[in-house]
């Protein structure tokens, strides 16, 4: 089975001042395979939404190979990378949508540009029933709780049906209770669907249910070999609403 997503040798700084640099990541190197979900667990300001970006295509590393499905992204043109990874990867985290719309039309709307009005619809709906938030279909962003909101962002990742989901500390305000239920949710999804889940947490709570827990501090990213399909944590469906 091929990766998904492969980074070899990755390196990404930001200047600070005129005279100094931030190392990010050294030599970062990681691959994801269909149906697997990697958990990055790091402080705050260690990198993992750097992570992230880099992995999605959105953020070019100083030194280093970023592949998707096997493609060199950055040997691409512009126009091709975002036409691919647009397909491909979607990056699922605290982002308020610009319109103080319902739920259900905000999910639609950037699927107009692929869709037809009644079927950008039904894959909103649909990927809301699947997170288990049809009930929010007809609120609004601003009347939800962080829990809803996590599940709404997720709904709006799968409608595209993305190959790669990137979830950037989604978890980070939810109590316990909650965390498991949508970290549970995205490895059930990875499962059913084939998608590989790469999120970053801040908390070894939300690892719970991920095949692999990776480090990141320093720049460095330290990452457990691959477990055997008999050692893998038992993933149960998620209840439909």
């Amino acid at each position: 089975m091929g990766a998904l997503l492969t980074l070899r040798d990755v390196w990404l700084s930001f200047p600070r001042g005129r005279r100094h640099v931030v190392r990010v990541l050294a030599g970062v190197s990681l691959e994801l395979e269909p149906g697997e979900v990697v958990a990055v667990l790091a402080q705050r300001a260690q990198g993992k939404t750097s992570l992230l970006r880099v992995a999605g295509g959105m953020e070019r590393p100083d030194r280093g190979t970023v592949l998707s499905d096997g493609h060199d992204v950055w040997r691409m043109t512009a126009r091709r990378r975002a036409r691919l990874l647009g397909a491909r990867t979607a990056l699922v985290g605290h982002v308020e949508p610009d319109l103080d719309a319902p739920v259900l039309a905000n999910i639609t709307l950037p699927l107009l540009d692929l869709h037809g009005r009644r079927e950008a619809h039904d894959r909103a709906a649909r990927a809301l029933a699947t997170v288990g938030a049809g009930e929010c279909a007809r609120r609004r962003w601003s009347e939800l709780p962080d829990r809803e909101r996590a599940l709404v962002a997720i709904a709006q990742a799968i409608a595209r049906e993305p190959r790669l989901l990137l979830v950037d500390d989604l978890t980070g305000t939810l109590g316990l209770g909650d965390t498991e239920e949508i970290t549970r949710l995205l490895c059930t999804l990875a499962e059913e669907r084939g998608i590989a889940v790469l999120m970053s947490v801040g908390d070894a709570g939300a690892t719970v249910w991920s095949e692999r827990v990776a480090t990141l501090a320093g720049g460095e990213l330290l990452v457990p070999p691959r477990l055997s399909a008999d050692d893998r944590p038992n993933v149960v469906d998620f209840p439909a609403s």
